[in-house]
């Protein structure tokens, strides 16, 4: 025991040695440290008004010393070496690099504008180039331009700042992605969303990243650019680099907002008085004499006197006007020489307009650089969490349906009680199950890139990375219980079952690339070489499970039910379970003469699994070349007002494998049983059937394009102009050809076939401005983009394909409208002709040669034939949802600490079918019925209501044609900034607060909720099927960096 003790004594003794030997060391070196440090004093100004550059960052290259000015411009710093170089910079200045001296103690720093945007920097895949060598179609947007719109969505975010970038929203509901389309439409069959590329590793779809966490976005949007991503590039390309640590000290940055949300249009419907009038009115024309006097007129409301009372508008239960949004990030970046990093946390919540919608998501990213010799290691981890909980199906349409006379809706009633007819109850049953009805989606996504570099030799460098992906998606869809009584308290049946559906889908993808980068510069050439291996794989797997006649709505799983269990894995296109995998290999070779004329061209080969083995490798070349002509000596006395002239020309090849894995092999599906044995003896066995064919000889979608450009810079770039014409031809296109019943897989069967040709053909302009008057900075950018598109050759027996699911309304009707037609534009509507009404006799007996059927007040369809019948041929070209062109106009203003911008968007050519206004008028309740033709009204233009499958309202006629052209006020934003004299003396750098508003003024004829109607962006474009509208938002935010 003492021997213990003893030891523990002697063991404390040598750790208080120890102790002390480390202070006093550490003093020591402290000392010397200190003693070799020399004191550099300055003091930075701004060129343009040489006025002090307060809070300017001044810092030791490739060390962690750095300061920052004081209210009087000036810096002091500690340097440990006597030779070195200061770096300064400034927002909105050029970066300046000044060498030190040992014998200068004090230095005067002069800061220019930074009005070089031709020189910047931009990603072009595999690599990087100054701007002013960039000899194909490629644009940039930065953060703080994405940051100005409060949104979850990239392309929401993009839209109107990006020539020939057309981004439709397909839902103002939360957490919903917009279509984004580069140069029009790519494929029929396929995808058509651009590749997305984060910080080199390429993502199937949007990589649902938040706007803090991005630095800056490059589009390839011409074919040489896009044609090294082989297969992928088809539709384009959207390279990501998010934001990285630089060296210096760590900065800190602080941004939020909060705001509130407004849908400030309407569907007109009916009140109880109007809807009540319109049934008399139509009593009125009753044409068989027999109920047509107001005494004999009937009406649900006699035998439920009750209903009377009622008044009730389901707009007003489910609409949640000032629904709040808000966002949260931090940014934390910094480093040394060696090691930077960069860790960004963001938070979004959007409560939605509607009710049971919400979205909520969490974004952290962590960048780490090194660098130690020839090696260079970068690695990126980053998590996402979503949390989005969406209305029932077709919430807004079914509200069209709710009589005025029926009782007011209690969404959060379980028990409800209420009078009327029998299809009135049945109705008001199927309405309280979708106001109910929710759908909750629980999204967790881990992303990993690690990337390492070697430099071989001088201008020698081999390089590889890994990039993994992994989602996970839980869906779980309610349809809770509840009790609906009539006036007797008699329990009514459920028109829609309550019951709880969960699905598990798991996405999965792993890339390895491989590079190996060769340049080297002999006198005026610099020659450039690229070598890279990838491959690539992604899997997917679905299953579900559910279950009917839910117990309680207290614990929502699949123990809650009690009848029906139904349990399966994913199906069809895009559901099936599924593994794709992808090999490439590029070459590509680059060559610049003194900055003058540039050259590059390179070869891609791809092999798909989505092919046979016979089809399943691809070639695709590209070149592209530019010359500066501004560089020239000749050029020499007009480069004061033209500073930078540049021609540039491209032509290159693209594959496209964005279609259904496996459509190469027909499928067997099940839960097609058979019935064995003879007439009383029968029994039901499981059974299995071939439901569709295939097409073994499917072979690549390509995509050949070339293009032409013109950029300019005037007057040290305070203007400059972009300007593009390209024509794409797509052959080979994937169409899915109707095949004939008697070939035993049903009426609509369908084979994918390379049976097609299609052109895009546009023209993109860019213009920009900007300029600093006295103490006012101002810049004015425009964007124009105009694409044709034109499906140019049909294989098949027929030269027009409906697509399926191109209903206006989807409800109890089969009026097809959108098309594939060779001649027009993929998705263009061929709807019926109509000429007016049936308002005179003379028209009546007219038209009764057509349809003996036809009465007073009927819409009159037009014979375009001649054929002495109505039918689909006699449809005519109604437009489509796809804009003729697209206009974007940005302007910012800063003075004195006060900063404005706004942001406009045009869409202006498209076409909208207004389903919600056919389906309430279907439904009976549409307000434009009060004014419907009658004998009283004898003028009105508007048929009569003789049922919703009445051809005076089915959803083919042309008269639902409306013009979706709108102008939008998209964004705006007052700012101030407070005083870096003031915010210093706290350890601020920035204090910055602002007011906002997204979509505040909408210019357009149309008379639905909202012109943006881009659904799924092709069959379903333009068709106003109750959509979520977009919202109105405004809100109120700040910016603090430490």
């Amino acid at each position: 025991m003492d021997d213990i003790i003893h030891y523990g004594a002697v063991n404390k003794h040598r750790q208080c040695l120890l102790f002390y030997l480390f202070v006093f060391s550490f003093l020591l070196l402290s000392n010397a440290l200190f003693a070799q440090k020399m004191a550099i004093r300055g003091k930075v100004i701004l060129d343009s008004d040489k006025s002090e550059a307060i809070g300017a960052s001044v810092r030791l290259e490739g060390q962690t010393v750095g300061t920052v000015t004081d209210l009087e411009g000036n810096f002091m710093l500690q340097s440990p070496v006597q030779k070195g170089v200061l770096v300064v910079s400034y927002v909105g200045y050029k970066t300046v690099k000044v060498p030190m001296t040992p014998s200068k103690k004090f230095y005067n720093i002069s800061l220019r504008e930074d009005t070089e945007t031709l020189d910047e920097i931009v990603v072009v895949g595999y690599g990087t180039m100054r701007k002013k060598e960039v000899t194909g179609a490629v644009a940039r947007v930065v953060s703080d331009d994405l940051s100005k719109i409060s949104t979850s969505d990239l392309g929401t975010a993009m839209q109107g700042l990006v020539a020939g970038v057309n981004v439709q929203a397909s839902s103002g509901e939360p957490g919903a992605a917009s279509n984004i389309q580069i140069r029009g439409l790519n494929s029929i069959s396929g995808s058509n969303s651009p590749l997305f590329v984060v910080d080199g590793v390429p993502y199937e779809s949007d990589p649902g990243l938040s706007s803090s966490e991005i630095e800056s976005i490059d589009v390839l949007k011409d074919a040489a650019s896009a044609a090294i991503y082989g297969t992928r590039g088809a539709a384009g390309v959207i390279l990501i680099t998010t934001k990285q640590g630089k060296e210096g000290e760590m900065k800190v940055s602080v941004n939020g907002y909060y705001g509130v949300q407004k849908i400030t249009s309407t569907i007109d419907l009916m009140n109880a008085s109007e809807f009540t009038y319109v049934h008399v009115l139509e009593n009125r024309r009753d044409e068989s004499g027999v109920n047509n006097t107001d005494d004999n007129a009937w009406t649900s409301l006699q035998q439920y006197a009750n209903n009377f009372f009622n008044d009730s508008n389901l707009y007003d239960v489910i609409i949640n006007n000032y629904a709040p949004i808000q966002n949260y990030s931090v940014l934390l970046s910094g480093g040394k020489k060696d090691l930077t990093y960069s860790l960004v946390a963001n938070y979004f919540d959007q409560e939605g307009v509607v009710i049971n919608s919400e979205y909520k998501k969490y974004n952290v990213r962590a960048n780490s650089t090194f660098k130690r010799g020839r090696w260079t290691i970068n690695s990126t981890l980053g998590f996402m969490l979503g949390d989005q909980r969406a209305p029932g199906y077709g919430l807004l349409a079914q509200s069209y349906t709710q009589k005025p006379t029926q009782s007011q809706i209690d969404p959060n009633a379980s028990i409800s009680q209420s009078s009327g007819a029998e299809s009135e109850l049945n109705n008001l049953s199927t309405t309280m199950a979708r106001v109910k009805e929710y759908t909750t989606k629980t999204t967790d996504n881990f992303n990993g890139n690690f990337y390492v570099a070697y430099d071989i030799i001088k201008g020698l460098n081999i390089s590889t990375r890994l990039g993994i992906n992994y989602t996970n998606l839980k869906e779980i869809k309610v349809n809770p219980m509840f009790e609906l009584y009539d006036d007797n308290g008699t329990l009514r049946p459920e028109s829609v079952r309550s019951g709880i559906r969960n699905a598990h889908g798991r996405t999965t993808s792993m890339t390895w690339e491989n590079m190996l980068n060769w340049s080297k510069k002999i006198g005026k050439h610099d020659f450039k070489l690229t070598a890279v291996f990838s491959t690539e794989q992604y899997k997917y797997n679905y299953f579900y499970a559910s279950i009917k006649d839910l117990t309680t709505n207290d614990i929502l799983s699949l123990n809650a039910g009690s009848a029906d269990m139904l349990v399966g894995t994913g199906s069809g296109q895009w559901g099936q379970d599924r593994t794709t995998s992808l090999v490439g290999m590029l070459g590509r070779v680059q060559y610049n003469y003194a900055g003058k004329y540039m050259f590059s061209a390179s070869l891609r080969r791809d092999g798909s699994s989505r092919f046979s083995s016979a089809n399943r490798w691809g070639m695709f070349p590209s070149v592209s070349a530019g010359w500066n002509i501004s560089e020239e000596k000749f050029w020499k006395k007009y480069r004061k007002a033209v500073n930078s002239f540049k021609l540039r020309a491209s032509l290159g090849t693209t594959g496209n494998q964005n279609f259904a894995d496996y459509s190469y092999a027909a499928g067997i599906d099940k839960n097609y049983d058979y019935s064995f044995g003879g007439t009383g003896n029968e029994t039901l066995v499981l059974g299995s059937a071939q439901t569709g064919y295939s097409n073994a000889n499917v072979v690549w979608e390509t995509t050949q394009q070339i293009n032409a450009g013109i950029d300019l810079g005037l007057f040290s770039n305070k203007f400059t102009l972009g300007l593009d014409f390209y024509e794409s031809n797509k052959k080979n296109m994937l169409f899915p050809m109707v095949i004939p019943p008697i070939n035993g897989a049903g009426s609509s069967a369908t084979v994918v076939l390379n049976a097609g040709n299609m052109r895009n053909r546009g023209v993109e302009l860019t213009l920009g401005h900007r300029n600093r008057v006295g103490k006012v900075n101002y810049n004015v950018n425009m964007t124009f983009s105009k694409n044709e598109n034109k499906v140019t050759e049909m294989g098949g027996a027929s030269n027009m394909y409906y697509f399926s699911d191109g209903k206006p309304v989807t409800t109890g009707s089969s009026d097809l409208v959108t098309v594939i037609k060779e001649g027009y534009e993929a998705g263009a509507f061929f709807v019926m002709p109509t000429d007016g009404i049936i308002n005179t006799e003379q028209k009546l007996v007219e038209y009764q040669k057509l349809k003996s059927n036809a009465r007073m007040g009927d819409l009159i369809y037009v014979d375009r034939n001649g054929d002495g019948k109505i039918s689909d041929d006699d449809r005519v070209y109604g437009g489509s949802g796809m804009p003729e062109c697209e206009v974007g106009l940005n302007m910012g203003a800063s003075y004195n600490g006060f900063d404005f911008s706004m942001n406009w968007y045009a869409s202006i050519g498209n076409e909208i079918i207004n389903g919600s206004k056919i389906y309430a008028y279907q439904s009976h309740t549409h307000k434009d019925l009060i004014y419907q033709w009658s004998y009283v009204n004898p003028t009105s233009m508007i048929p009569t209501y003789k049922g919703s499958s009445h051809d005076n309202y089915r959803a083919y006629a042309d008269r639902w044609v409306e013009d979706g052209s709108f102008v939008r006020l998209k964004n705006i934003i007052l700012g101030y900034s407070l005083p870096k004299k003031a915010i210093m003396r706290i350890g601020l750098n920035k204090c910055r607060f602002y007011l906002a508003a997204d979509n505040l003024l909408t210019l357009t004829k149309y008379t639905g909720y909202d012109p943006e109607v881009g659904s799924n962006g092709l069959s379903k474009r333009g068709l106003d099927l109750g959509t979520y509208p977009i919202s109105v938002q405004m809100r109120g935010g700040f910016q603090l960096e430490f």
